[in-house]
């Protein structure tokens, strides 16, 4: 059977990230597509009414999307609004959005903290989970037996393969070189080649972070995406994509 995943965007106590899920139904919407790939998109709803598509990637499936609910399981309200200091000291869950501009909610996503992630009232549709970090490098390792390594350097590269192709100066042309939402920004030294292709449909996005010490990060050039699982008392697993690199990078915070 396969396991039903939720990606959540960054956010540990006072450290903000995405959130992804995924399940697989029949969508004929491809407009995320490289130019040689088509992809059989499900959807999944959230409690808001959300729509989300999804992507099944070996045995796993994926929301090809981030998390944008508002509320728990439960209907509680998720609390969002907090200035940087209340961001800092909040015990309780808490979500953001980038610069504060719900222009770009839809495109990247909310970013929630770890006490959100964590709460039991639960973020996710019935029958998804937030991954674990054994389902991340599950699917980390899939990506690299079907030939993309997981490597800095690699224009080929497993980081590369679940990004998006919309970026901008995206060799693919059509509608993966734009720089217009959603999209990554051009790489640092575009010699390199490090472009999103988007191999498996998965479609990851670069919403940022919300530091706990100041406001928001990164955006544009990196996505942090939540893990389920504790690495100490202060900290959790998470995945990280950027745009100055081909891999999937495993870091705590």
């Amino acid at each position: 059977m396969k396991r039903k995943i939720i990606l959540l965007i960054y956010s540990l106590a006072v450290v903000a990230m995405n959130l992804f899920v995924a399940v697989g139904c029949s969508d004929d919407d491809d407009d995320d597509a490289t130019p040689d790939n088509d992809f059989d998109f499900g959807s999944v709803t959230d409690l808001d009414g959300n729509e989300y598509k999804t992507v099944k990637i070996g045995n796993q499936e994926w929301m090809a999307e981030n998390l944008r609910v508002a509320k728990y399981n439960n209907g509680d309200a998720i609390p969002t609004g907090l200035g940087n200091t209340d961001w800092w000291n909040t015990t309780e869950g808490a979500y953001a959005i980038c610069n504060n501009n719900n222009n770009m909610l839809e495109a990247y996503g909310k970013l929630y903290n770890w006490n959100a992630v964590y709460d039991a009232r639960g973020l996710c549709p019935e029958g998804w989970s937030v991954p674990s970090d054994a389902d991340w490098t599950q699917l980390v390792d899939y990506v690299i037996e079907q030939g993309y390594p997981n490597e800095i350097a690699n224009a080929k590269g497993a980081g590369n393969a679940l990004k998006s192709c919309r970026q901008i100066g995206s060799p693919f042309g059509n509608k993966c070189d734009t720089s217009e939402h959603p999209r990554w920004n051009a790489p640092p030294v575009p010699e390199m080649n490090l472009y999103g292709f988007d191999e498996f449909g998965f479609s990851a996005f670069p919403g940022g972070t919300r530091w706990g010490y100041s406001d928001y990060d990164n955006f544009g050039f990196v996505g942090y995406w939540w893990s389920s699982c504790e690495y100490s008392s202060s900290s959790a697993w998470s995945q990280t994509m950027a745009v100055w690199g081909g891999w999937v990078s495993r870091n705590y915070f």
